[in-house]
């Protein structure tokens, strides 16, 4: 089976007008899914939620509540290879807290950042299969702002032996975000709660280092404005994540603890 152009790595896909099931007979989707019960491949290395993994423009669910912000998401989707490419076009996905939602939680922001990520897999492999990028290693990863935090701080706790396998797991991480093409990082700045010294240093550092290869992008989310996000993080931080993205409010009532009475 050969590559369509409207293959989205389902296992059912539509080719010439029939419905084919997609296996491991069909390397596109052997690339994408693995072999052996479809929860391999390049899908399982991004790091994404199980609960995003079907996130994609046509289910996103803010353009109600959040035009703006949808259309700003419409229009990276449909050219997801050139802002995260060539343009390296970060975005920075906030909260704007009302009295019905203090907090500014569950208004989409996830979401919508794993959204883009989905759509870039699916464009960025499209162009591998095709011949017309270069793919080593996976281009897209999800990652909780708190794991990062947390793997370096594991790195001074227990004993020797654990300290020693948490150092080896934090810088694989980190190497990872510093050079993967598109990173979502997701929930960065926690309200009232300021960053270690040592902890600022490094995420400067992979900052720094995103901002200045030229290549990639990142999409921060966060329940923190970017006032705020320099009392949590720093000012030099907050200055260097302002200069790589393009700020996006989300407001709206939290969809995930209506969710829960549905």
């Amino acid at each position: 089976m050969t590559l369509e152009k409207t293959c989205v790595f389902a296992d059912t896909c539509k080719v010439a007008g029939q419905e084919e099931h997609c296996n491991f007979t069909c390397y596109p989707h052997a690339f994408m899914h693995g072999v052996e019960n479809g929860s391999g491949g390049l899908w399982a290395t991004t790091g994404v939620p199980n609960k995003y993994k079907a996130a994609r423009l046509s289910n996103l669910p803010i353009e109600e509540a959040n035009p703006k912000a949808y259309d700003i998401a419409t229009k990276y989707v449909n050219s997801v290879l050139k802002f995260v490419i060539e343009k390296n076009a970060g975005l920075f996905l906030y909260s704007v807290p009302d009295e019905n939602n203090p907090f500014g939680t569950g208004t989409g922001k996830t979401t919508t950042a794993v959204t883009i990520l989905n759509h870039f897999i699916i464009e960025r492999s499209r162009a591998y299969l095709r011949g017309e990028m270069e793919l080593h290693e996976n281009p897209a990863i999800f990652v909780k702002a708190t794991e990062l935090q947390n793997s370096f701080n594991a790195q001074f706790r227990g004993t020797r032996e654990m300290q020693d396998n948490a150092s080896i797991r934090y810088y694989k991480l980190k190497d990872a975000i510093k050079k993967t093409e598109l990173v979502v990082l997701d929930d960065i700045a926690t309200r009232n709660s300021r960053i270690s010294e040592a902890f600022e240093d490094e995420l400067y550092e992979i900052l720094d280092y995103r901002s200045g290869q030229g290549k990639g992008a990142t999409l921060f989310t966060s329940n923190v404005n970017m006032e705020e996000l320099s009392k949590c993080l720093g000012d030099r931080i907050a200055s260097r994540i302002a200069g790589m993205t393009v700020k996006v409010g989300f407001k709206g009532q939290d969809n995930r603890l209506d969710s829960l009475f549905k």
